[in-house]
């Protein structure tokens, strides 16, 4: 990977990155990229490169450089550090639907009242039964 200044992962760690770690960042941008059923039109647009570049990023023909990833990861709403290949940490989460990080920001947001944020959860908690219903009604 390509860093600032023309220096690459290689000269920051000291180790070599081979084409398997540069196509595992491909592919992380991919499943999240699909996961949000963004396009790569759309996403290449929002961060400023061609569609081209995006596939080549993904399907790892070309190097991604860390400010490229960033700028990527910002427009995917994920941390940087999920696209990183980290073979210590084999139970990496996916990140979540960002629906679920619109609801617990508006959690956050609400009011410190335990009535308020009471009232909230029970309305969640009813809208998850209510769906739940619809789908044992619809297979009965």
């Amino acid at each position: 990977m390509v860093l600032d200044g023309g220096r690459t992962m290689n000269d920051v760690a000291g180790t070599e990155i081979d084409s398997e770690r540069v196509m595992q960042v491909g592919e992380r941008i991919r499943e999240v990229r699909k996961s949000k059923r963004i396009r790569q039109k759309v996403l290449a647009r929002m961060v400023g490169i061609s569609p081209g570049a995006l596939t080549n990023f993904e399907k790892g023909r070309r190097r991604i450089s860390l400010d490229w990833l960033h700028r990527i990861a910002e427009a995917l709403d994920t941390p940087v550090a999920y696209f990183l290949p980290d073979e210590d940490d084999k139970t990496r989460a996916t990140p979540g639907d960002p629906r679920e990080r619109r609801l617990l920001n508006a959690w956050r947001e609400l009011s410190r009242a335990d009535v308020i944020r009471a009232d909230y959860l029970q309305l969640m908690e009813h809208l998850g039964r209510a769906k739940g219903l619809k789908k044992r009604r619809a297979s009965s």
